[in-house]
This record gives structure tokens, C-alpha cells and sequence, in this order.
């Protein structure tokens, strides 16, 4: 315990006692009791005394903006009582580290530039967490390169001056370290390579050819049988279809001679190009539709859902039962059921038609929109148009398509309806895969979600704010450009040169439950609509 502090001739004196533990009080606490003929004393060059501070500003006094001792501000948006006033740090929320300090300000700094974006509810801010984004070093010595530890210093002769503890790497020996990196948070696992794989490899590689006991032991694991990937009642994926390919060796169609068209119009006006739409963001955060606004204006693609992304997107307007009609949309989309009325929204114009979500549904609907002229029809096999948490909770009902396609073709109206597919769309094979079944479009959900950084959370998706708004707008161009390239490929691969030229031949199934589903036929049968809920394996 310090009593006095005391100049000498080699600088201060810290007079001090020794403490220590009383009997318990009531409470069970024990009081600090000095220690008789306990007096002592520290030589010190420097004491820095530790003393309560107390903020004054008749300024912000006058405008009601201080509290007894420091600034009023709400940590959960560091604003004052003046939205246009935000404060962070010690003088609005008391002493701390220097290193809470600097929290704070990337904490208001962030609040700061939502309110400049007119983000009126940000998302809470997080501490974004940037390693994943470090390119991966790719030096081919790495696996020879040791370990190189900083120079360490110590305190040095005058610790008063804060002198250097410890060097920092310079670049050659931060590509050095960098270059021995496993990067395992980069790793994309597979079905044939994963994490354990690669240190297999590593592994074997070092081991002595005559260590024939832990060569077997490497074996063994790698023998062990995996789980079954088609269990009994496992539901039909799009991963269950395999395209034809053209090709033996290369491409059919070489992307570097001869171009692959993907754009696809849906009814008289609406040109698309990838032909993707995107739903699922009606209560999105607003920085997620402002990226979605972003990413849209620089592309021929389109939202669906209840509202508009904002006044310059190009938008599909979902309508529920009785809902209005916004003359702000291109098209109308009706929610089918039996009984349904005349179509609203005639007098308005545009792209007009209806969305279903059951299968023993499908006919009447195209009966109705046959009858009454609608050009389009989304097949919503998730319950997902607006939002992503049907998606997310719903297992795809692919045989909407086929089951549109059949009732189509009974009819001879084969292309009278542009067909469009929602739910479950992951990639562009799946949507190269949907076109060839018969869909002009395709929507996406979570996927765009995740590119935008949303995390699964149990049954909803949730988003941290850890990136920026054009930072979120590049993950969904990179995800629509990349689904569109690989779209292309697939229509490639089996020599077409328009995407929408695929067709049902083009596929074939690997399993039962997805033959039934989708209507294409099993690997090693000729097409055809063959029924396969007898075929055994």
C-alpha cells in the first residue's frame, strides 16, 4: 500500500506498507490490515499517478449533451440525444484501455458512415474479421523453409524511453512465414480431397518406405468406408442429374472461338442476362438490399418480391390475396389458389402471371393462366418468393417443373408460358440442369444470401457487419457472374452454343428418387417417360 512518494538525489522514493487479509466481515469479505513495521520504500525513476478524470463543457451542458462526468451517449449506436452527434472513448464511456479505445472509434466510425449512407437501423456492429481474405502464398519452398523467430531485445538499458522489445519481420521474412502456412481456414473440402487427404500425402511423404507398420496404419484409415450417401427416404437433389457430355478430350463448343448466349426474355419486354432472378430480401437489412441495389443496376437482372429493392431496380411485384398493385413494377405476379378471380392489374400493363407451390396444383394453374393470357409462371418449390426462411425450412419440389412442362405439352402450348423456377437453386450447374428441364429462369435465394455474406443461422439467415455495402455488392456480382460462366460450360460441354438449347436428353439420373422427381431417365436407359417406382437396385 503506498503512503508517500518522496524526491531523493537519484530521483523518487515510493514509501509503501505491507498488507494483508482481515477477518471476514458479514459478508465473508476480508478487509485489507496493515502489517506492523511493515514501512518500506521503492526506488522509482518515474511514478505515473492513476486519478479519477471528470469531463466538463458548458457547451454540450447547453444542448443537453452531458451527463454528471462525461458525454451521454448510447453504446448500441454511439448517438447522443442528437442523432447528428455520435461520442465514444473515455469521455463518454469512462476510463479504459487504449486498445477499447480504438473499438470505440471503429465502433462510431461505423454507426458514422451508416447515418452519412441513410441507413436509418444498421446492423450492430462486430469486429470484422479479415483473415480469410489473405491470398494464399504459393512458394514452392515452403515445405523446406524453418522457422524464423523475431529478434528479441528485451527492455534495453533505458526502459523509460519504451524502446523496441522486439523486431518486426521484414518482407522477404513475412513471405518466409507466410509461404509455410497450411492456410487450413481456405481449405474447400470434397468428396475426394479433403484436409486429411492432403496431410496423408504429407505424410506418407516423409515416412520412411521401410516403416511398413505405419504405412499399414495410413492405409487402413484411408480404407475405412465411408457413410452411405444415399440413404433409404433421402430426398431428390439436383446433384442426382449428370449432363451428356459432347466431348471426350476438350470442349465441343471452345470458349475461345465461339461464344455461348445465356440471355433469355421474359415476356415481350423483360430481358435477362444471366437468365437469374433474385428473391428472399423484402426484410432484408437495408445494407443488403443496398447491395442488392447496386449489384442489379450494373446487371439485366431482375427481384421478385412484395416491395421494390429501391426506385431503380427492375422489379417483379409479388402479390398476395387482395394485395394493390405498384405501378413501379414491370410485371405482377399473382399467388395461386383454387377459386382464384380475374387477374388484376390489366390496366397497368407489363409482365403478368402467377406462382405455384403445389404440385397437385400445377395444372389448374396453367388451365387458369391459359385461359386468361398470362405469360409466366414461377414454380415456388421452396415457398421462398420474399423470403428466405421458406428455403431454408422446405425440402425443393423439383417436380414442379416437369409436371408444368407435361401439362404444357398436353395442351399443345408448349412456350406459350415462360416457366421460371424458385427454391433450392445453388449453383449454376443447377440452374444449367433446371433449363434443360424446361425453365426459361431461374431465381436465387440463399445462395446470393451467403454470397453476401449472411450466415445460417438454426432456420434464418443472419448477417454480421463486417463488410462494407460495395464489399457485399462484389460477393453477389462475383456469385451471378461465376453461376452464369458455369452455365455456359455446361451447355458447352454438350455442344450447344445457346444455354437455352439444353434440353431434358441432355441429363440423365443417378438415383431412383430423382428419376421419379424430375421425369429424367436413369443412367443406362433411353429417354422417355419411363416409370422407375418398380425398378429395384
Amino acid at each position: 500500500l503506498q503512503t508517500n512518494v518522496l524526491e531523493t538525489e537519484g530521483g523518487l522514493s515510493l514509501k509503501c506498507v505491507r498488507t494483508e487479509a482481515g477477518e471476514p466481515d458479514g459478508d465473508g469479505r476480508r478487509s485489507p490490515v496493515i502489517v506492523e513495521n511493515s514501512e518500506h520504500a521503492i526506488s522509482c525513476g518515474m511514478v505515473i499517478a492513476a486519478v479519477g478524470q471528470k469531463g466538463e463543457c458548458a457547451e454540450l451542458e447547453n444542448h443537453n449533451l452531458m451527463g454528471s462526468d462525461r458525454v451521454k451517449a448510447e453504446f448500441a449506436s454511439m448517438r447522443t440525444v442528437d442523432p447528428k452527434v455520435f461520442a465514444a472513448g473515455d469521455g463518454a464511456f469512462g476510463g479504459s484501455t487504449i486498445v477499447m479505445a480504438m473499438h470505440h472509434g471503429q465502433r462510431a466510425a461505423y454507426y458514422i458512415k451508416s447515418y452519412l449512407d441513410g441507413i436509418s437501423e444498421p446492423m450492430p456492429y462486430r469486429t470484422p474479421y479479415r483473415t480469410r481474405r489473405v491470398p494464399v502464398a504459393q512458394d514452392l519452398q515452403w515445405e523446406i523453409l524453418p522457422l524464423e523467430e523475431p529478434v528479441f531485445h528485451g527492455l534495453g538499458e533505458n526502459p523509460v524511453a519504451f524502446p523496441e522489445i522486439e523486431d518486426t519481420y521484414d518482407q522477404d521474412a513475412a513471405l518466409r512465414e507466410a509461404a509455410r502456412c497450411y492456410r487450413c481456414d481456405a481449405e474447400t473440402g470434397s468428396a475426394d480431397y479433403s484436409v486429411h487427404h492432403r496431410e496423408d500425402i504429407f505424410s506418407m511423404a516423409r515416412t520412411n518406405p521401410l516403416d511398413t507398420a505405419k504405412h499399414r496404419a495410413m492405409l487402413q484409415r484411408r480404407l475405412q468406408p465411408r457413410e452411405n450417401p444415399f440413404p433409404e427416404g433421402r430426398w431428390p437433389s439436383l446433384d442426382d442429374l449428370v449432363f451428356l457430355p459432347a466431348n471426350l478430350s476438350r470442349l465441343v463448343i471452345d470458349p475461345y472461338r465461339e461464344a455461348c448466349r445465356t440471355d433469355v426474355t421474359l415476356g415481350a419486354e423483360l430481358r435477362l442476362d444471366p437468365p437469374f432472378l433474385l428473391t428472399g430480401f423484402d426484410a432484408a437489412p437495408q445494407e443488403i438490399q443496398k447491395a442488392i441495389g447496386l449489384t442489379l443496376k450494373e446487371s439485366d437482372i431482375a427481384y421478385v418480391g412484395t416491395h421494390p429493392i429501391n426506385s431503380s431496380t427492375p422489379w417483379i411485384q409479388w402479390c398476395r390475396v387482395d394485395e394493390a398493385r405498384d405501378n413501379r413494377a414491370i410485371g405482377y405476379i399473382q399467388d395461386w389458389h383454387d377459386g382464384l378471380g380475374e387477374p388484376k392489374g390489366l390496366q397497368l400493363g407489363g409482365l403478368r402471371g402467377l406462382s405455384v407451390s403445389q404440385s397437385d396444383q400445377v395444372e389448374s394453374a396453367i388451365d387458369y393462366a391459359l385461359h386468361h393470357g398470362l405469360e409466366l409462371l414461377i414454380l415456388d418449390g421452396a415457398h421462398s418468393l420474399g423470403d428466405l426462411e421458406g428455403e431454408l425450412n422446405n425440402q425443393p419440389q423439383f417436380d414442379l417443373l416437369p409436371l408444368a412442362v407435361l401439362a404444357l405439352r398436353r395442351q399443345r402450348k408448349e412456350e406459350t408460358i415462360t416457366l421460371v423456377y424458385a427454391g433450392g437453386v445453388r449453383s449454376g450447374t443447377d440452374a444449367a440442369k433446371l433449363i434443360a428441364m424446361g425453365a426459361s429462369a431461374v431465381v436465387y435465394g440463399v445462395a446470393a444470401a451467403m454470397a453476401m455474406g449472411g450466415v445460417i443461422n438454426a432456420n434464418s439467415m443472419s448477417y454480421q457487419s463486417d463488410r462494407t455495402i460495395e464489399e457485399r455488392a462484389l460477393g453477389l456480382q462475383a456469385l451471378l457472374k461465376a453461376n452464369a460462366g458455369e452455365a455456359s460450360m455446361m451447355a458447352r460441354c454438350t455442344g450447344k452454343t445457346r444455354l437455352h438449347n439444353l434440353e431434358p436428353e441432355d441429363l440423365r439420373s443417378v438415383t431412383l428418387a430423382a428419376a421419379e422427381t424430375t421425369r429424367i431417365p436413369l443412367v443406362g436407359h433411353q429417354g422417355g417417360d419411363a416409370d422407375y417406382s418398380s425398378v429395384s437396385v
